[in-house]
């Protein structure tokens, strides 16, 4: 048990140091800023509704797909290109890449 408690404590830091990461910062303020964004909602649950869409058409060998296709793209593209999502989404790769960083050590300093 005590090992399973020093464990805990060290995630525990990991985790704190990792929130005090300038870069985690910046993920946050920009996930919580596009959260905030009502244009960028509307598009998110536009772009998720033409997914179903795409996905109903396709089961059902609807001819019309590639048209509804073209529209989704289009939200996709102004979504993908507002610049809040932009720095989201440049800011997520990059904290995406620390993590893997770090369990691909953790994991193979295990292996060893």
């Amino acid at each position: 048990m005590n090992q399973l408690n020093r464990s805990l404590d060290c995630a525990k830091q990991l985790n704190k140091y990792l929130l005090n990461l300038d870069v985690i910062k910046e993920y946050q303020k920009y996930e919580q800023l596009i959260h905030q964004d009502d244009k960028i909602e509307k598009l998110e649950a536009k772009m998720k509704a033409y997914q179903k869409k795409i996905v109903n058409q396709k089961s059902k060998q609807d001819e019309t797909v590639v048209k509804t296709i073209e529209e989704y793209q289009k939200i996709k593209d102004e979504f993908e290109n507002h610049p809040l999502v932009v720095n989201y989404l440049y800011l997520k790769e990059e904290v995406d890449s620390l993590l893997q960083s770090i369990n691909t050590y953790i994991n193979g300093q295990l292996l060893k």
